[in-house]
């Protein structure tokens, strides 16, 4: 069976100048593959009658064509006049439209102008798909074999809509094979050499699995997907490589789960019942911010304390101020005394720190711009360690962020 071309356009002139990131795509082309559609590609378009149309007839070879943007009530949305044109339709009154714009403006308590009873003029041809979530028009319509779907393009009522409204007709009229995927978490391995140790695994891979390398800062996710007909196999056979991969990067493993290092973090605290702080210099609270981000993280994070200058971290945490003196703020004395003094301040059973150069002045010959040091005190000991992170300061704080929780990690589960 031949396999479903799904294309792509978003319409709008923010999107081509970078004042808006196009998310719609990306969260389409997720969702689509879930759903067992692979989005074939996405074609980004300014807001012109020329471009639209072109962009249009590029896609007929396509079976479903999902457009966003261009569908507001404003002069630069102009893509309700150039369907018209490509379709060979004009614009009508639509009543249902109308009273779904009417009912939002009464819900919101807001006078509605003639400018949004606008809304309501759809293509005479198109099929009106009903939204709820805002007054731009939701619209269907087919030239010779081609689905073409018309949302807006804010996001939170694009992604109503689809998930509403959209998916269960596409997928009522398009055939979609099984997918599935796995998601493995590693740190403390660059992708060039994580790539080099899986080669003869990857290689070997059935035809209908695929491997995606998604590094990010101080780590790589590796997702392996697939389609098939037979949904048990495809299920068993991804069981059955995942544990093939498992045994060759174990060591640099963090979670088989598609979750932030510190949610792995969380997981394991909670399971034990313990706590943990943070004593923070050179990452400004990012350690816990993250960590705050999470749902009940209270339950096992006692505070932290951002010691920025010298004198406090001698007075919060009780760093000797001779030590600093002695061995300057970046060093593995201080940062030691930090994780130890943070853990005695919040009584928790780990006590995470760290001391460097952001960036991107302030660096020496002994310290360049981007070295940090991390500490992690417990009742065992304090275990620390010297990184160097590069010379971008918001790679330096996310890369010691990420190296701090996996110092953790291997310190929480021994």
């Amino acid at each position: 069976m031949r396999e479903l071309i799904v294309k792509n356009i978003s319409i709008g002139d923010e999107l081509l100048i970078g004042q808006v990131v196009n998310t719609n795509a990306a969260w389409l082309g997720e969702h689509l593959a879930e759903a067992g559609f692979q989005l074939d590609s996405v074609l980004t378009i300014g807001d012109s009658e020329q471009a639209i149309l072109k962009a249009f007839q590029a896609c007929m070879d396509a079976d479903l064509v999902l457009v966003t943007g261009g569908l507001g009530p404003t002069a630069d949305d102009i893509t309700k006049p150039t369907v018209c044109k490509f379709f060979d339709t004009e614009l009508e009154f639509c009543q249902a439209a109308y009273d779904n714009v009417v009912a939002l403006f009464e819900r919101r308590g807001f006078q509605m102008s003639e400018r949004n009873r606008g809304q309501a003029m759809l293509p005479k041809s198109c099929q009106y798909i009903p939204n709820t979530y805002g007054t731009a028009p939701c619209m269907w319509l087919e030239k010779q074999d081609t689905v073409f779907v018309f949302m807006p393009g804010v996001p939170f009522e694009m992604k109503g809509i689809f998930t509403d409204e959209l998916l269960p007709r596409i997928q009522a009229r398009f055939h979609a094979l099984p997918y599935e995927k796995r998601v493995v978490m590693t740190t403390g391995i660059g992708e060039s050499f994580l790539a080099d140790r899986i080669k003869e695994w990857e290689e070997s891979l059935p035809d209908f699995l695929s491997l995606a390398y998604l590094p990010q800062y101080g780590m790589v996710r590796l997702r392996l997907s697939g389609r098939h007909e037979d949904a048990a196999l495809l299920h068993a056979t991804l069981d059955n490589e995942i544990n093939k991969l498992e045994k060759l990067i174990h060591d640099y493993i963090f979670s088989l789960e598609d979750q932030p290092i510190e949610r792995t973090v969380f997981d394991i605290l909670i399971n034990k019942g313990m706590t943990f702080a943070t004593a923070e210099s050179c990452t400004g609270g990012n350690i816990a911010h993250v960590f705050t981000l999470i749902p009940e993280s209270s339950a096992v994070f006692k505070g932290s304390a951002v010691t920025y200058a010298n004198p406090t971290k001698t007075k919060v945490l009780g760093v000797p101020s001779e030590t600093i003196a002695s061995y300057g703020v970046v060093s593995q004395q201080v940062v030691e005394c930090m994780a130890r003094g943070v853990c005695d301040l919040m009584e928790a059973d780990f006590g995470v720190a760290t001391t460097g150069v952001a960036g991107p002045e302030g660096g020496t010959e002994e310290n360049p711009v981007g070295t940090v040091w991390i500490g992690v005190a417990s009742a065992n000991g304090v275990v620390s360690k010297r990184f160097n992170f590069g010379k971008d300061r918001e790679n330096v704080i996310n890369r010691a962020t990420i190296a701090a929780y996996e110092m953790l990690r291997q310190q929480i589960i021994g």
